[in-house]
């Protein structure tokens, strides 16, 4: 079974129908091109949104004809068509992630946020039960409301059945991701054996790291976004204790590939013996929290896979194309991914194509019927 970690759906704007005009997403096109999803009066997504469901298409091109979010890829918002995207690749099961939802991080008011969260949840599974065997949905939980994203965590899992759930790595309404204020929601996702997906985006609604530095560069930021969001975060769920007091918690990083990570955990590793004293609540060494239960996702194309692996962990290593983002690889991803992964021994490579993914959700083999 081929598994596919970090896919993406396109949200249509039926995804909203059923909510109250004053918190239902709507779409602006200003004179660039650009369409901007407005929930309330925050300006949380700004892309152009048929790009986002187009892979290979430049974003850069400055071009102000608009991309309208009906252009994209049918397999991006309708899940028939997908199953087909996945027929010709070869992927038997993905796992799937928003793309304008990453922007609701950024909702101000917990009201709209714990409704738009409901809603998008609901569209989720109904996309996902097309296909329950195949297709499998990662909740969005509305941090806005520490007590409301314990509870739609817990309606994710026992009404919808969706098989996990995400979090931003930034800071949301000025708590990280690690305040005192949600350990009721780490405790409930060790729990209910929900991995935990933390999935970085790139909205001018939710400032990533660097934001503030001059003069902008949106090739920078677009990368250090993900990348050190990522490794933020996972200091702050190791050094804070999150993964100590929840030893049966999954955490998979997403999107940033997975380079990082060696030079990250030696780099925490060498940190205790002078500061471990910051981190009381840390009993092991930051290596030995990631081993025990963290995943990375590594991108398709990145060539230092094969070597990294042995420090990384070959069992921690899961992937994803960003399918059917702008910048994701179709067709032929699992060939690249295939390709990328040739030096590595049989089993390391079935590990990462698919055991490894399955272990991180808890995922079985489709029913061959």
């Amino acid at each position: 079974m081929i598994i596919y970690a970090d896919g993406h759906v396109l949200e249509p704007r039926a995804a909203w129908r059923k909510l109250d005009p004053a918190v239902r997403p709507r779409i602006e096109t200003d004179e660039r091109g650009l369409d901007h999803v407005i929930v309330g009066d925050d300006d949380v997504f700004v892309a152009k949104l048929g790009q986002m469901g187009t892979p290979g298409s430049d974003v850069s091109s400055g071009s102000s004809d608009p991309v309208p979010l009906e252009t994209a890829r049918a397999g991006a918002f309708e899940p028939r068509a997908r199953l087909l995207d996945m027929d010709s690749e070869g992927i038997d099961l993905a796992v799937l992630y928003p793309t304008i939802g990453l922007g609701f991080w950024g909702i101000r008011d917990a009201d709209a946020a714990v409704s738009v969260a409901r809603a998008y949840n609901d569209w989720l599974a109904d996309y996902c039960s097309v296909a329950p065997a195949r297709l499998a949905g990662a909740a969005m939980v509305p941090f806005q409301s520490p007590q409301a994203a314990v509870e739609e965590l817990r309606r994710a899992h026992g009404e919808l059945g969706l098989a996990a759930a995400f979090v931003r790595p930034n800071p949301c309404l000025g708590r990280s991701i690690v305040d005192d204020e949600y350990a009721p929601f780490w405790k409930a996702a060790e729990e209910l054996d929900m991995a935990v997906g933390i999935h970085e985006g790139f909205q001018p609604a939710v400032p990533p790291l660097a934001s503030d530095r001059t003069p902008r560069n949106i090739l920078v930021l677009h990368a250090v976004s993900h990348t050190f969001e990522q490794m933020f975060a996972c200091a702050q769920l190791i050094a804070n204790g999150v993964l100590e007091r929840h030893p049966e918690l999954r955490v998979v990083f997403l999107e940033a590939g997975g380079g990082w990570v060696p030079y990250w955990l030696a780099r925490l590793d060498h940190q205790v013996a002078s500061y471990g004293g910051y981190a009381p609540r840390m009993r092991l060494t930051p290596s030995e929290y990631f081993a025990r239960q963290c995943w990375v996702s590594f991108e398709i194309d990145e060539t230092t896979l094969p070597a990294l692996a042995p420090f990384v962990g070959v069992d921690r290593i899961v992937w994803g194309s960003d399918y059917p983002h702008a910048d994701s690889t179709f067709p032929g991803a699992l060939a690249e991914l295939r390709a990328t992964i040739a030096p590595l021994a049989p089993a390391d490579q079935e590990r990462i194509l698919s055991a490894n993914a399955a272990a991180l959700y808890g995922l079985r083999d489709p029913d061959p019927g």
